[in-house]
């Protein structure tokens, strides 16, 4: 498989991909107001979020495959004391052809709290999931099922229903083996992960790009991190037998991207 790191600006690398090229876009772009992500790179104020993206979709677009999905990991914040609407307002905006499918949660375990005494702790952010035609998309729920919740030695669990009277009764029903996942997904942070092992003012842990390039592309397919940062999407990528292109501005991520990279390759060629 090959992962390729490039350093430049996403906004015209993704030009120079062939349409219908790419399988899956996972990414999470750069937060509204944080400010050390590099000299190069362009902060975007809440008001100018939208207006800045945007025009990405419309080469996602293009890009991805009719079976390909674009997973987009982005949180908002608080400005002047309430709660920003800049991403809804970015969901509502979406001019391209891109559809939006769903949104997941992202619980994040061991996440730091924050907030203050008339603000709940946050330990959330938001996940969009798009895609170009929903009867096309790659989507394979079997890889994700989890085990009932409610798990136990037990074949048959007695579940409430109601009769047409609304008089309330129990009817047993086989336990199943495996269920479907509930849109809330409990992944670790980067700082739980070993290899953050630089600093980046937003990095996710691999738990998150692995998650969606099981469910949503196959072994040999290719991955695109417009946003790649300090490379955790081509990680996961190669770990799962994906082919992957990540877009960095950031030199210095950039760089620590490759030799992340080739590290890894090295401590694999060393335990075969």
């Amino acid at each position: 498989m090959e992962q390729k790191i490039i350093t430049g600006n996403c906004f015209d690398l993704i030009k120079e991909l062939p349409d219908n090229s790419v399988d899956l876009v996972i990414t999470s772009p750069p937060y509204a107001d944080i400010v050390n992500y590099g000299k190069k790179v362009s902060i975007m104020k809440v008001d100018d979020y939208c207006n800045w993206l945007l025009p990405l979709f419309d080469e996602i677009y293009r890009v991805l495959k009719p079976s390909g999905s674009f997973i987009m990991n982005i949180n908002d914040k608080c400005v002047d004391g309430y709660r920003s609407t800049f991403i809804f307002d970015l969901i509502s905006k979406n001019e391209s052809k891109l559809k939006m499918y769903d949104y997941y949660i992202w619980y994040k375990k061991a996440g730091i709290p924050n907030g203050g005494v008339k603000r709940f702790r946050n330990m959330t952010e938001w996940i969009f999931h798009f895609c170009k035609d929903k009867n096309e998309m790659k989507f394979y729920m079997d890889r994700v099922f989890k085990e009932p919740k409610d798990a136990t030695n037990k074949k048959f669990i007695k579940y409430p229903n109601r009769n047409s009277d609304s008089e309330f009764f129990f009817v047993e029903r086989k336990q199943p083996d495996k269920v479907r996942p509930d849109n809330i997904f409990r992944f670790s942070t980067a700082g739980c992960s070993k290899d953050n092992t630089i600093k980046h003012p937003a990095p996710y842990h691999k738990e998150l790009p692995s998650y969606f390039i099981k469910l949503l592309t196959d072994e040999g397919d290719l991955v695109l991190d417009p946003f790649s940062g300090i490379g955790t999407t081509s990680m996961a990528s190669k770990e799962l037998n994906r082919n992957s292109i990540g877009f960095e501005l950031n030199e210095t991520y950039a760089n620590f991207s490759v030799e992340r990279l080739k590290n890894k390759l090295e401590i694999w060629k060393k335990q075969n």
